[in-house]
């Protein structure tokens, strides 16, 4: 009993101290005051004395330097067409090479003119003219390269007597410019020849025109007569011209429409040329069994074809010109030894020689007004070929310049030539010789 007892006071002495607990109040927490951070103090720097100023004095202003003056650039000389090239600066020089259209050289050196560029030609001095380029950059800086001229055979033989006239640079008063259109033949890189025109104060422009073929009528070397093969009708505003290869040709015409027309097809066609009129044409042919040359004369359109002359026995012949007011016909006859001049009156008989040098002499030409003819010898020379003018009865002959293919301007006052490999022209003195195209054979049309 007295164990239940104890029991019973303790769990209520154990629940009284719990039930004590609950109802006394709770304790207030105090607060932890956070750390104040103890701050450090910057010291106050000990006052010095005020420092002297030194003043550095400022350094000069840099000096300017001059830029670097700029070294000019070559003059640069550009080729408009094919261009030959010289071993000097003239057309007398001989040929070295050609420059194809667009190749640009630095002009090295210059003629005393200006009308001729030293280059370099594949590791050597070469020449070209200046009329066939554009420049790039002043050429008035170049040195002035003299070159002595190349010698010309001055020997006459005896009994020949010649007036020489000398060139000047002092133009004919009364003799004006050169107009017109002047036609030549150029021969291509692939040995063929092509046809080509200009005019002479526009000698820039270049334009192209007919393919002749590999070696027609006069530019066959066996055939050649130093003639044209082209002639230009200013009455049938028509280009005539010989196309082909070596021995077989075909006569054609060509008006300003591009216009062809078939005219005669023959063995060996040379020299075809206008009479005055524009409806004819007089060629030099061989016959069909390719035996005997003749002269011929066919209409324009190619009909009525006609022998006018036959070659005699032993003959050959080798070019000819028509008169543009009576009709005559001068041909290139070797008959009676040498190369000479005889003339056919207008009905193709009583041929008449003109000429007695017994040399070479070839490429006759009248002048607009029939009254003289120029023409092509070497009776200075066997090697040395000069132009010539005479009256057409053979008389007051005059030399002019070396030089082949002579033709006259339309209004008779200048002449086309070429000579080695170029096209020149020169007024009918002789004088105010001018460069036109590398090329050869011209032909003059009237714009």
């Amino acid at each position: 009993m007295m164990l239940l007892f104890r029991r019973f006071f303790c769990a209520l002495w154990v629940g009284g101290l719990f039930l004590a607990a609950a109802c006394a109040p709770s304790p207030t927490a105090t607060p932890t005051a956070a750390p104040i951070p103890i701050e450090t103090e910057t010291p106050i720097p000990t006052a010095t004395e005020e420092p002297t100023l030194t003043l550095t004095p400022s350094p000069p202003p840099p000096t300017e330097t001059p830029l670097p003056t700029a070294t000019p650039l070559p003059p640069i000389a550009t080729t408009r067409i094919i261009v030959n090239v010289r071993a000097g600066p003239g057309a007398g020089f001989p040929l070295i090479g050609k420059l194809q259209r667009g190749v640009s050289k630095e002009i090295l050196g210059k003629s005393e003119d200006s009308q001729w560029w030293q280059i370099d030609f594949e590791g050597k001095p070469g020449w070209i003219a200046s009329d066939f380029t554009d420049v790039r950059g002043g050429t008035s800086g170049v040195q002035v390269i003299a070159v002595a001229k190349p010698p010309t055979a001055t020997t006459l033989p005896t009994g020949v007597v010649i007036t020489r006239l000398q060139p000047s640079a002092t133009p004919t008063a009364d003799i004006p410019g050169a107009t017109g259109r002047i036609y030549f033949v150029v021969k291509q890189a692939d040995s063929s020849y092509t046809t080509a025109w200009l005019r002479p104060n526009k000698k820039q422009e270049i334009f192209s025109d007919v393919t002749l073929g590999t070696a027609p009528g006069d530019l066959n070397n066996v055939l050649s007569t130093n003639a044209s093969p082209l002639d230009w009708s200013d009455r049938a505003r028509k280009l005539a011209y010989v196309i082909g290869s070596e021995t077989q040709n075909k006569l054609q015409t060509i008006d300003e429409n591009q216009n062809v027309v078939d005219v005669a097809s023959h063995g060996a066609i040379v020299t075809p040329r206008w009479f005055g009129d524009g409806n004819r044409l007089a060629y030099i042919g061989y016959d069909n069994n390719l035996q005997n040359q003749k002269i011929y004369i066919v209409n324009a359109n190619g009909t009525q074809s006609r022998e006018c002359f036959g070659a005699r026995s032993g003959e050959t012949l080798r070019g000819l010109a028509v008169s543009p007011l009576t009709d005559e016909i001068v041909f290139v006859s070797n008959y009676t030894g040498g190369s000479e001049l005889w003339i056919l009156d207008g009905n193709c008989s009583a041929p008449t020689r003109i000429t007695q040098y017994n040399v070479d002499t070839t490429a006759p030409a009248f002048s607009p007004d029939g009254r003289q003819i120029a023409f092509v010898s070497n009776q200075a020379g066997a090697s040395q070929f000069d132009i010539y003018v005479m009256n057409k009865d053979g008389s007051n002959v005059r030399r002019l310049i070396a030089g082949f293919s002579p033709i006259f301007s339309p209004d008779g006052n200048w002449i086309a030539f070429s000579q080695n490999g170029e096209v020149y022209i020169m007024d009918i003195t002789g004088n105010r010789i001018q460069t036109v195209a590398p090329g050869t054979r011209p032909a003059w049309a009237r714009e």
